[in-house]
């Protein structure tokens, strides 16, 4: 109750709300990591934001691949490239790995034992098919003859002091090996899928999705592409794929363009990577080294997708196909890939860089909004973080303060975007011509951003010429 004489003072709510950022650059990794030799996460997404974290979660492996070339654990590799390449956090990784199902059994056979211990290939499952026996019948017990642990890639089984075969220089065991080679194309098309349930698990939602290995398979690309733009209905991202470098695909840098139009790499929300990149001994899909990259430029900037990753410096080593021929690519021959194709690349030119600035829908598309990557995620971006920013106000009152606040704070925020650098302008506004009655009685209003972000410097021309009054005064000194 006031008071009638004297002065009453009031706390009123503030008509401007700080805007929160989207999270950006942060990559959801889907495939298969050895998961028995972590914690056995299967089917949840997993959030790690260093390399051991990822590694206690789902195990580790340096088999990224089957002989044949197809996937094995293609988790492992995006662990490797995002913590320990460019050394960027969080990563969301999807396990679509059981080892209660995808598993095949090894028949019993004879092991040595070496320093008390056995060591078996680090696919061995420490489940009930795991037998060890000192003969036939002879049987041993688990926590009371030996432990089982997994290290640098290994199934170890040590035996203990007090167990009745500490002393045994030859063991009998059995075990389940992981067998990933029964996941399927379908299974990782329903992964995609599991980028619901990020912003229930951990409050942010990425926006790269990344199937390393997998994404060369353009059903596996088209799902990822359909999903990019409406994750959770509300969230929009970008799906970095890779074009096949079988010699049956595009093993050379001319038969880029045909199959990337063939199978279908033609769409705005795709980022498309070509060809496979190395590290030393390390052979990566180039979408999972390039997602890293990508979360470091956005880091860089502070957390905003403004600039090109074309061009920055990568910590690669060569490039090749999936035969293991190298690949070597003039500026010429580059440019035919990234610029003609719409493809990002790599280019060696006084050290090695990533070499794109488009889009899947390029060349097919001229739109300056949707070709360039940087402008595309740019206005993801911007959706994102007014999608952030604003959901507090669903279902308050409608009214012109309701309005006037969102409006005004989010114009705020474009402005200190401008003054970075990082938009060449932006406005937001409510138009009321295009709020008809019959929308605001429905509890519908609409705001209209214009905005303009800067697009790649990808060309720059000089023009000489010989200047002979140059020459003649010089002579005439």
């Amino acid at each position: 109750m006031s008071l009638s004489h004297g002065i009453n003072t009031y706390k009123d709510d503030t008509n401007f709300s700080m805007v929160k950022e989207a999270a950006v650059g942060i990559p959801f990794y889907i495939g298969a990591w050895p998961c028995h030799q972590g914690k056995g996460y299967v089917d949840k997404p997993q959030v790690a934001y260093s390399f051991d974290e990822a590694k206690e979660l789902g195990g580790y492996s340096s088999e990224w691949r089957n002989g044949d070339g197809s996937p094995k654990w293609s988790l492992c590799q995006a662990m490797y490239a995002q913590f320990m390449l460019n050394g960027m956090s969080p990563a969301i990784f999807y396990n679509v790995f059981d080892p209660s199902k995808h598993k095949t059994t090894v028949q019993a056979s004879v092991f040595p034992v070496t320093d008390h211990m056995v060591v078996l290939p680090g696919d061995a499952i420490n489940d009930e098919g795991l037998t060890v026996t000192k003969s036939e019948s002879d049987t041993l017990t688990l926590g009371e003859d030996y432990e089982v642990y997994y290290d640098d890639g290994s199934c170890l089984i040590e035996l203990l002091q007090d167990g009745q075969a500490y002393s045994e220089e030859t063991l009998t065991i059995g075990y389940n090996a992981a067998n990933p080679t029964d996941i399927s194309a379908a299974d990782i098309e329903a992964a995609v899928e599991k980028i619901e349930l990020c912003m229930a698990l951990f409050g942010f939602v990425p926006d790269l999705i990344c199937a390393p290995g997998w994404s060369s398979n353009p059903a596996v690309a088209a799902v990822m592409a359909a999903k990019a733009p409406s994750i959770n209905g509300l969230f929009k991202g970008k799906a970095v794929v890779d074009i096949d470098t079988a010699s049956s695909a595009a093993d050379i840098y001319d038969k880029v363009l045909s199959w990337k139009n063939k199978n279908g790499y033609t769409d705005e929300n795709m980022i498309v990577c070509w060809p496979l990149v190395a590290v030393g001994d390390y052979l990566f899909d180039y979408s999972a080294y390039l997602c890293g990259k990508i979360a470091s430029i956005d880091q860089g900037n502070a957390d905003c997708p403004y600039e090109s990753p074309s061009n920055k410096s990568i910590s690669i080593t060569g490039a090749y196909n999936k035969a293991g021929g190298e690949i070597c690519l003039s500026v010429q021959q580059a440019d035919m890939i990234s610029v003609s194709a719409g493809v990002v690349t790599v280019l060696n030119y006084a050290g090695w860089v990533v070499w794109g600035n488009y889009t899947g829908c390029y060349p097919a598309s001229s739109d300056v909004a949707k070709v360039f990557i940087c402008c595309n995620r740019m206005q993801d971006f911007l959706c994102n973080t007014f999608t952030t920013s604003y959901w507090s106000y669903i279902d308050k009152p409608l009214s012109r303060v309701t309005i006037d606040a969102i409006v005004n704070s989010f114009n705020s925020y474009l402005n200190g975007l401008i003054h970075d650098g990082k938009l060449y302008g932006g406005e937001v506004r409510y138009v009321p011509d295009n709020n008809p009655t019959a929308n605001l009685i429905a509890g519908k209003i609409r705001l209209d951003l214009e905005m303009a972000s800067p697009v790649p410097a990808q060309q720059i021309d000089l023009h000489e010429t010989f200047n002979v009054d140059l020459m003649t005064v010089a002579l005439a000194a």
